[in-house]
C-alpha cells in the first residue's frame, strides 16, 4: 500500500521539484540582466563624460618640436665683452636649446607651431611623432606677426593629420582641450573652456581665443581641440605673474592660422594687404565704436577719401566690428578691395579702399 501511495504522488514531486528549478533559473537571470543593466549605465555614464575619443582622434596629429637656435650674448660690461671676444672671435652668440609642440595638419608632413618655438635662426630643428619616432625639419615658412611657423618633415609612408574645424563657430562656454608638450614631459592634455574670443592682447594681428585650459612652457605651437577632436587653435602663450599657468590662455584660431598657411607654404612669408589707417583705441574700449584715429599720407586709406574721426559703421556690406576689421585685414591680399561705410557729419558715405603691398 505504501509503494502504492509513493507512485501516486511521484509525478506531483516531480513538478514541484522542476518549478524550483526553473524559478532558481529565471531568478539567476534576471540578477544577471540586472548586473549586465548597472554595469551598461556606468559605461555609458563614463562614456559621456569621457574626451577620449576626442583625444584619440587629435592626439597622433600633435607633436613634440626641440629646436637649437643662435642667440648672442648681452652684457653691459665692456671688459668682459671686450675678454670673451677675444677668447672665442667676434662671434659672441651662443646655442640655445628651445622646446615646444606643433601641429601635423597634412599627411604630407607640413607641420604647424609658433614662430618663437623654432626662433629666427634655427640651426635645427627635430620633430618628434607620437610613435616615438625623431624626424630632422626644413624650416618653411615663417610669420612673426601672427607667431607663427610651417614645417616640413620627410615622411613616404604618410603621417596623421589633423582636421581644422571652423574657429569662427567658436561660443563663449565651449568646452576645449589644450594638447602639448608641456615642461618636456611628453604629450599631456588639459581641459577648459573658452573664456572669450577675439581678444587682441597688444598684437595688432591677433585675434586670440582665450581659455582657461591649462598652458605651460612647452605647450606653445599644440592643438586647441573641440569635442570632436578639431583643431581650433593653436596654443600661443599665457598671461601670468608667476610664470605658470594661471587660467589665462592664449590660442591663434583655426581660421587665422588658414589664411596664412598658403602664403607661407609659397612665398616662406606672408603678403598682406596694407589699408593704411588706425583705429581710436579708447572709443573702441570704452563704446566700441570704429573711429578714424589717423591716415596715413598717401596711403590706401587716404586714396579712398578716409579722414580721421570717420566712424566706421559697415565693413564689405556687414555690420562693423574690430573682429570683422581684424579678418578683412588678415585675410586681405595686395589689390584686394575692401567696401566701407562710414558716417561722417551725420551723413554716410560708402568708400572702397583697394590695399597695397603690407609697410613694415
Amino acid at each position: 500500500m505504501k509503494s502504492i501511495a509513493v507512485k501516486k504522488y511521484l509525478p506531483l514531486l516531480g513538478s514541484i521539484l522542476l518549478g524550483l528549478l526553473i524559478g532558481l533559473w529565471l531568478s539567476n537571470q534576471l540578477d544577471l540582466r540586472k548586473e549586465k543593466g548597472l554595469s551598461n549605465k556606468t559605461e555609458n555614464a563614463f562614456s559621456q563624460n569621457s574626451f577620449n575619443t576626442a583625444v584619440k582622434k587629435a592626439s597622433p596629429a600633435v607633436v613634440n618640436i626641440y629646436s637649437e637656435m643662435l642667440v648672442k650674448q648681452r652684457t653691459s660690461n665692456p671688459f668682459f665683452r671686450k675678454r670673451f671676444n677675444s677668447i672665442f672671435g667676434k662671434n659672441n652668440a651662443r646655442v640655445k636649446s628651445s622646446l615646444g609642440s606643433g601641429v601635423i595638419f597634412s599627411s604630407d608632413g607640413y607641420i604647424l607651431t609658433n614662430q618663437h618655438v623654432i626662433g629666427d635662426t634655427s640651426l635645427n630643428v627635430t620633430v618628434e611623432l607620437s610613435d616615438g619616432r625623431k624626424k630632422e625639419a626644413r624650416i618653411v615658412g615663417i610669420d612673426k606677426g601672427t607667431d607663427l611657423a610651417v614645417l616640413k618633415i620627410q615622411e613616404n609612408g604618410g603621417v596623421p593629420s589633423m582636421e581644422i574645424a571652423d574657429s569662427d563657430k567658436l561660443k563663449i562656454g565651449d568646452i576645449v582641450l589644450a594638447i602639448g608638450n608641456p615642461y618636456g614631459l611628453g604629450q599631456s592634455v588639459s581641459m577648459g573652456i573658452v573664456s572669450a574670443t577675439g581678444r587682441e592682447v597688444n598684437n595688432p594681428y591677433a585675434n586670440y581665443i582665450q581659455t582657461d585650459a591649462s598652458i605651460n612652457k612647452g605647450n606653445s605651437g599644440g592643438a586647441l581641440i573641440d569635442t570632436s577632436g578639431r583643431l581650433v587653435g593653436i596654443n600661443t602663450f599665457i598671461t601670468s605673474s608667476s610664470g605658470g599657468s594661471e587660467g589665462i590662455g592664449l590660442a591663434i584660431p583655426s581660421v587665422t592660422v588658414l589664411g596664412i598657411i598658403n602664403d607661407l607654404i609659397q612665398f616662406g612669408e606672408v603678403r598682406r594687404g596694407w589699408l593704411g589707417f588706425g583705429i581710436d583705441r579708447k572709443s573702441l574700449s570704452l563704446n566700441n565704436k570704429l573711429i578714424v584715429s589717423n591716415v596715413h599720407p598717401n596711403g590706401p586709406a587716404q586714396e579712398a577719401g578716409l579722414k580721421e574721426g570717420d566712424i566706421i559703421i559697415e565693413i564689405n556690406k556687414e555690420q562693423s566690428s574690430y573682429s570683422s576689421l581684424f579678418k578683412e585685414f588678415v585675410r586681405s591680399r595686395p589689390g584686394n578691395k575692401i567696401d566701407i561705410l562710414i558716417l561722417r557729419e551725420e551723413k554716410e558715405i560708402e568708400l572702397s579702399i583697394i590695399t597695397s603691398a603690407e609697410r613694415n
